[in-house]
């Protein structure tokens, strides 16, 4: 199971969707959490596509991964002509492609390029973190998701945590969950006339109760065993459960899972079991 890692480590207990790392914990991390891997990093090169509009910015990142594994191979304004020139069946390969200036074509051209070519990584550049954008990002495939401005370090070592199999998303998306949650806790009263459209939206998914009471554990940051030990259930039924969650609601993860619960399941929801 890939796990997924936040940018800085940053530790917000109210909304304990991943697993924190400091800072050097996260090089460390990218750098050797599995020696093999860590020997194929270094010395494999990564067949690397640059999609990014702007031609000062696009410039800049090629002199920055240049003396890297992630050397591009292609590099072109358009999605469509990087992969014009690339023999995309070759081996896999990493995309590194703009978000920023029409993020709903992006997340659709992550999500073709994904059901064709299922061993590609795909980081997205966006100008700022929207929790909504975010979400869609990371349900179309991607496997990271970059504001623009972050360090020339940050951007090299998420590519070796994502080459790693890893998931990386930004830890503002946990500031931008707990404001979620505020203002949900705000407007309750109001959603109290709602509920009952919210509760058939989120069963039009096809969730049991047992299936969404685990899911609101899995937005809580629950591990298996927690969950199990909640319902008197065994991991190995827990493990069923997630599996048909995940199913269900289109989500390649655990914490994918979580933010689509946090947007979808109404607040402070109260099911029997």
């Amino acid at each position: 199971m890939r796990k997924t890692y936040d940018l800085d480590g940053s530790s917000l207990s109210s909304v304990p969707l991943t697993r924190d790392v400091s800072h050097s914990r996260y090089l460390e991390l990218a750098r050797a959490s599995d020696s093999s891997q860590a020997t194929y990093l270094k010395h494999q090169a990564t067949p690397t596509l640059l999609v990014e509009p702007n031609t000062l910015l696009r410039e800049g990142l090629r002199r920055i991964l240049a003396e890297t594994d992630y050397n591009p191979v292609a590099l072109s304004a358009s999605f469509d002509d990087a992969l014009s020139g690339w023999d995309a069946d070759a081996s896999p390969f990493l995309m590194i492609m703009d978000g920023a200036r029409d993020h709903d074509e992006a997340c659709q051209q992550i999500r073709q390029l994904k059901d064709k070519h299922t061993s590609t990584r795909v980081l997205m550049l966006v100008d700022q973190y929207d929790l909504k954008q975010i979400l869609s990002a990371f349900q179309a495939g991607a496997d990271a998701y970059l504001v623009k401005s972050v360090s020339c370090e940050v951007l090299v070592k998420t590519l070796d945590l994502v080459m790693l199999g890893e998931v990386v998303f930004p830890s503002a998306v946990l500031e931008l969950l707990r404001e979620h949650v505020l203002q949900a806790d705000g407007a309750e009263e109001v959603q109290g006339t709602e509920s009952s459209s919210s509760c058939e939206q989120f069963q039009s998914k096809g969730l049991s109760v047992r299936e969404t009471v685990i899911l609101r554990c899995l937005m809580d940051g629950d591990s298996n065993k927690l969950i199990a030990r909640k319902f008197d259930i065994t991991e190995a039924t827990v493990k069923v459960h997630v599996k048909a969650i995940l199913r269900k609601i289109q989500a390649k993860n655990r914490t994918q899972a979580a933010i689509w619960a946090a947007s979808h399941l109404p607040s402070n929801e109260q099911v029997s079991t």
